[in-house]
């Protein structure tokens, strides 16, 4: 049965407005507690995991660290998930291009166990979407059934920019998945002033699950050390807009923790 009707929102606008990248500034951190939802997802190698606290907090998993500053290490000794300094490689293409399955799969299990030592994690997503590689998205699907947590899985590849080569072993993970697939929608790559008005547009929507990623941040100036922080801070204020807040409340809000409890 589809999610939605198994929920019991079937025809609805339903809406997972979820925070990213959480443990890696205070900045995003306090962000997080201002706005008062309830769903993103940790960094477990982010400085600042520990600090997080919530209701529906998933592993957002990390095999990248593409900042000078701060910048990420694994958590488990794999040689191809370093670079020369001993962090996680700085971009995706370095990743794919050494990144062994088994040590990823090491990993990230590693990531999912220090997690569960903090919170009580209800989903998966991965940086970048760094397991796009398919024989990682193997790896992410299978723990995410091992331990049972819901692993984010688009509707649709389109925009995420993967490779061509990796796109037909994709498709047919995605075909095959057990798990329910969202509409993917992410402002990231909007320039900060057109941020308003791209939350305001949500009020135009047809029904269906959505899947909203923001990455607000704090106006800080550890927040600011960050190279994209008028991107974060644009969310921030976005999401505290009185009639952006309207908006949202026209959807059905839906967490990652009332869709685990659905499935599992």
């Amino acid at each position: 049965m589809d999610l939605l009707e198994r929920l019991g929102l079937g025809g609805r606008r339903v809406l997972i407005l979820h925070h990213d990248d959480l443990g890696l500034t205070h900045a995003q951190n306090g962000a997080y507690q201002a706005l008062g939802l309830p769903t993103g997802s940790v960094m477990v190698p982010g400085a600042w995991a520990s600090g997080v606290k919530g209701e529906d907090l998933g592993v957002h998993l990390v095999l990248t660290s593409e900042w000078p500053a701060p910048r990420m290490r694994p958590l488990t000794e794999g040689e191809s998930l370093r670079d020369e300094a001993g962090y996680f490689p700085e971009g995706l293409e370095a990743l794919w291009r050494k990144a062994r399955a088994e040590e990823v799969e090491r990993e990230l299990k590693a990531q999912i166990q220090a997690a569960a030592k903090l919170f009580s994690p209800t989903h998966l997503d991965t940086h970048q979407g760094a397991v796009l590689r398919p024989d990682l998205a193997e790896v992410y699907l299978r723990l995410a059934e091992a331990y049972r947590l819901v692993p984010l899985v688009p509707e649709s590849l389109e925009g995420l920019g993967v490779p061509p080569p990796f796109l037909p072993e994709l498709e047919r993970l995605l075909y095959e998945t057990p798990f329910p697939r969202v509409r993917f929608l992410d402002p990231y790559g909007l320039p900060p002033e057109e941020r308003l008005g791209f939350y305001l547009d949500l009020a135009h929507l047809p029904p269906g699950l959505y899947y909203l990623v923001h990455h607000s941040a704090l106006p800080t100036p550890e927040g600011r050390a960050l190279p994209d922080w008028p991107t974060r801070e644009a969310d921030y204020f976005a999401l505290s807009h009185p009639e952006v807040r309207r908006v949202l409340a026209e959807f059905h809000p839906l967490t990652w923790r009332a869709v685990r409890e659905a499935l599992f």
